[in-house]
């Protein structure tokens, strides 16, 4: 039995802070009242499961999510600044949930790239038309890179001194607490030029090398191909995409401990392409939001147990499969049941004399906002 109260409680709290709702309380002299702000979904004349399920797919605040953006882009250019005295041009660009807005925590951490400007690598062989100068420094990219995250350590780490500042990390440089509003991940890396972008020029199909410290390798990522594609296929079926996405992050993000470890081996960035990969099954009107819920338990019914669809599924830039792993598909069987769950225990609260589960009912319930 879920207890749709209590995650809503989890849900605020994840979304505004229990560190917000204690400092606002402090301010009042009071300790017994929520001075944090009433969401949309707070206001609906609904059923606690109703509304937890419309909360869960909503945006965290604009506010909230402005302040991550603005922090994570203080400290990169401040870092940027200072590489510069040391003769490093670089560039900078967010990548990750918040730079999608799919980010289910209010005080979300932020992942900044920080890219070599003047020296970058080239899918070869080049294409016709497509001139390159030889760069002047001979050493190997990767040892360029490394370069990057050496100088970015120890900058990072005498500029931020209150801070704490985690260096140990393979692909990135961890910064939180001191005078941050939110935790802050630096990501050195440098650019890759696929072939669609030597034949286009549009940054999206720019790839990005990250540095990964641990063994001293370069990984090639396509960020801004994912981001791009997400956006315009969430275009496409009017914030649906995304809405789902942070569903699935706030069921998983619920689970009980035991049950999360597992479901935890679905990464943002697979959850995210679960949801992608729904397409029709996304279109719905926005008036009837559960039926979300009923599509998505009814696609990961099928590629729970299909394992020709499950193996189909590619991320949105095509690098690799979904589930590259088997304990990927195990945690999308824990997720599958947690989302069947969720949706008979909205269908008990919509209809308590049914006793079988019928998708109908969430497809045709209309909630009306305010």
């Amino acid at each position: 039995m879920i207890n749709f109260e209590n995650r809503l409680i989890s849900l605020k709290n994840r979304r505004q802070g229990t560190a917000e709702r204690v400092r606002l309380e402090k301010s009042n002299g009071l300790s017994y009242y929520d001075f944090r702000p009433t969401e949309r979904h707070e206001n609906l004349n609904e059923s606690a499961a109703i509304k937890y399920v419309i909360g869960s797919m909503a945006a965290v605040s604009q506010d909230s999510t402005k302040i991550s953006i603005d922090e994570g882009e203080r400290v990169a250019t401040t870092l940027k600044e200072m590489l510069k005295t040391a003769g490093i041009s670089t560039e900078i660009r967010m990548q990750g949930s918040v730079a999608l807005n799919i980010h289910i925590e209010g005080y979300s951490d932020v992942d900044m790239l920080i890219l070599i400007s003047e020296t970058f690598t080239v899918q070869t062989p080049e294409l016709p038309r497509t001139y390159y100068i030889d760069s002047s420094d001979k050493r190997s990219m990767v040892d360029v890179v490394k370069e990057l995250r050496l100088h970015s350590e120890e900058m990072l780490t005498s500029r931020y001194h209150a801070a704490k500042v985690d260096i140990s990390g393979a692909k990135s440089i961890s910064l939180s607490e001191g005078s941050l509003k939110r935790n802050v991940d630096i990501v050195p890396s440098c650019w890759h030029n696929t072939h669609d972008y030597q034949g286009t020029g549009l940054e999206h199909f720019r790839a990005v090398k990250i540095y990964d410290k641990k063994n001293h390798k370069l990984i090639e990522n396509k960020p801004f191909l994912h981001i791009k594609k997400v956006n315009d296929r969430d275009a496409k079926y009017g914030g649906n995409l995304k809405k789902v996405t942070r569903l699935m992050k706030n069921i998983v993000a619920d689970m009980p401990e035991y049950k999360k470890t597992k479901a935890k081996k679905l990464s943002s960035y697979d959850i995210t392409a679960i949801a992608y990969s729904m397409n029709e099954s996304l279109q719905c009107s926005q008036y009837l939001p559960l039926a979300l819920l009923e599509n998505l338990r009814s696609y990961l019914l099928i590629i729970s147990f299909l394992e020709s669809e499950r193996n189909s599924l590619l991320v949105p830039d095509g690098s690799r499969k979904i589930f590259n792993d088997e304990k990927k598909v195990e945690a999308l069987l824990i997720l599958h049941r947690e989302v069947s769950d969720l949706a008979e225990a909205v269908q008990k609260a919509i209809t308590p004399q049914t006793t079988e589960y019928d998708g109908n009912v969430l497809k045709n319930r209309q909630i009306v906002f305010f």
